[in-house]
């Protein structure tokens, strides 16, 4: 018996030494951003999904310019521990309520996720870039962080069209 309570504690040890949380995700800044393209593709409705690198923060805002190039979101930084660890977590992005009319969708899309690891204590961008005409749609836009159905995070923008001169 005291062999199989002396298991058990190593197992539950064991298990707790390996064991990841986090504590909350900081949004570090947010804002519209430049960056380099390292990769592109397209998926099978046609929304064009981005490698980037080089990523600067140019104007610290919650206003977007809604125009082909501006690419706008957030940096953060997941807390928890260990340190270092590697976590999976799932970016949402909510569209304006009308959504995004691509032209190969039979219906306009509401928001869209990807799910990504990151390491607790690194920060991390993503965000939302203008690249086609059809994507240019004013209203509130917002950045979700979740894990699992934990909302850790999230940052709205106000993207306003442009001025006809």
């Amino acid at each position: 018996m005291r062999k199989l309570l002396f298991a058990m504690l190593c197992l539950a040890i064991g298990h707790s030494a390996s064991a990841q949380t986090i504590d909350r995700v900081e949004i570090v800044e947010h804002g519209i951003y430049t960056a380099d393209t390292l990769r592109a593709q397209r998926d099978s409705i046609g929304q064009l999904h981005s490698t980037i690198g080089n990523v600067h923060l140019a104007e610290i805002t919650t206003t977007v310019p809604a125009d082909t190039g501006v690419r706008f979101g957030i940096k953060f930084q997941v807390i928890g521990q260990p340190d270092g660890q590697q976590v999976r977590i799932r970016k949402v992005m909510v569209y304006p309520p009308l959504g995004l009319r691509l032209p190969n969708a039979p219906e306009p899309l509401l928001s869209g996720e990807e799910q990504f690891a990151v390491a607790i204590g690194q920060t991390v961008f993503t965000g939302f870039g203008f690249d086609d005409p059809w994507e240019l749609v004013p209203g509130t836009w917002t950045i979700q962080i979740w894990q699992g159905d934990r909302l850790l995070a999230e940052q709205s923008f106000t993207v306003v069209a442009l001025k006809s001169t």
